[in-house]
């Protein structure tokens, strides 16, 4: 199997969609000789920062000689992006071979009364095999969606990380904010330690969840557990010290000698992960590329436009999904200041760009749609604004960005 066949097979199993529960991956973990349970884990949910938190995990413990493997979702350019060792990319070789592996386990699935796994599924199934092949000593682990019910939610992890807690995905979690609580506390197991940065009810559900199972929670805001010293970070953005934050908390709980305070700071130092607010220099214009793509991320990236660039007039390009909350992000996200360019992120949950426009326009702010995004893109590189943003859902960053590199060479 070619790579290319590879990718062709993945998106195939996506007319399956998303079905949570853990019978069909506790199946086929059994059918690989169960990788997961080969190496320590770091499990990471939350409803924004988990990608930011898993890097700079994965940044300590590799300056910390510590082999470790990485798990992510979804990838921006390629989806060799999603399984790392060590920050680097699995080849697409070592892929393709992983998923004619899977395949095969699928099969006998199939052909005992199973259903087919999902596409998140045979991922998560690849990462865990190759981590168990490459024989790292951790893996940190991102959540697909929720926590509870997720394919991730097989391994027993050193710590848990509860990010924060906001309204996106509720219509698969549990309906509300308190549903999606209870989905994300899902990942807690007796007496593993959580770390967390939720906050009100939903602080208080992940309480509960802990205390039934006699684990720990420390809360980094109310404990005061990590002094919020302005330590350099490569991560641009007001909101990654507290990602970062957490990260120091997970990497100090794991008690390993050789994660020490000076390879810690370090580390965050020279963290990478694309599309959190990483600003480009082109053509002498500051271009931010931010994968904002809830109510909870918009305000956040806000917050960080403000303070990063406070004057100037912004314009932005922005796609997103339309099973999100589209009028909030649009009120946390835009003034009448600025000039958006509305495109179509590449799924099939895309929201129609006129639509949102019109949403636009109804607040007083000035905006245009263009579907194709490489017309968007040259609209928006072409913009004499001081300040240029793409912005939205990772299915339009990851693309736009891939434009960018193109553009700038």
């Amino acid at each position: 199997m070619t790579y290319n066949e590879s990718i062709e097979y993945l998106e195939n199993l996506m007319t399956f969609g998303i079905k949570p529960g853990l019978k069909r991956i506790t199946r086929l973990l059994e059918l690989l000789d169960q990788p997961h349970k080969k190496y320590k884990t770091i499990h990471v949910t939350g409803t924004n920062g988990k990608g930011s938190v898993c890097a700079f995990l994965s940044q300590i413990l590799k300056d910390a000689n510590i082999k470790a493997g990485m798990f992510t979702s979804p990838h921006l350019m390629s989806y060799c992006e999603r399984i790392k060792v060590d920050g680097i990319d699995i080849s697409e070789d070592d892929f393709a071979k992983l998923v004619e592996q899977v395949k095969t386990c699928i099969s006998i699935m199939t052909d005992s009364g199973y259903e087919s796994p999902t596409e998140f599924e045979v991922l998560t199934a690849m990462a865990f095999k190759y981590f168990a092949d490459k024989k790292v000593e951790y893996a940190v682990i991102e959540v697909g969606l929720g926590g509870l019910l997720d394919s991730t939610n097989v391994i027993t992890p050193e710590v848990c990380v509860i990010t924060n807690v906001a309204n996106d995905h509720a219509d698969k979690c549990g309906g509300d904010l308190r549903g999606i609580a209870m989905h994300k506390a899902g990942i807690i197991k007796p007496g593993v330690t959580v770390v967390t940065a939720a906050a009100g009810e939903a602080l208080d559900i992940i309480h509960d969840a802990a205390e039934a199972v006699d684990a720990e929670v420390y809360d980094i805001d109310s404990e005061n557990v990590i002094e919020a010293v302005n330590i350099p970070m490569s991560l641009k953005g007001a909101y990654q010290m507290t990602n970062a934050m957490l990260a120091m908390l997970a990497a100090q709980i794991l008690m390993d000698y050789r994660i020490t305070p000076d390879i810690t700071t370090d580390a965050l130092m020279h963290t990478k992960w694309a599309g959190r607010f990483e600003i480009f220099k082109v053509n002498g214009k500051q271009i931010v590329i931010d994968g904002a793509h809830n109510g909870a991320g918009t305000a956040a990236l806000r917050m960080s436009l403000d303070k990063e660039f406070p004057t100037g007039r912004r314009t932005f390009l922005f796609g997103v999904l339309k099973d999100k909350d589209i009028d909030v992000m649009i009120d946390n996200l835009f003034t009448e200041q600025d000039f958006v360019i509305v495109t179509k992120p590449n799924s099939v949950r895309a929201a129609e760009p006129e639509d949102i426009v019109n949403r636009l326009k109804d607040k007083s702010i000035d905006a245009i749609a263009i579907d194709d995004n490489a017309e968007a893109f040259h609209k928006f590189i072409n913009s004499d604004s001081e300040l240029l943003i793409a912005a939205g859902s990772l299915y339009l960053i990851g693309n736009i960005r891939n434009m960018l590199i193109n553009f700038s060479n």
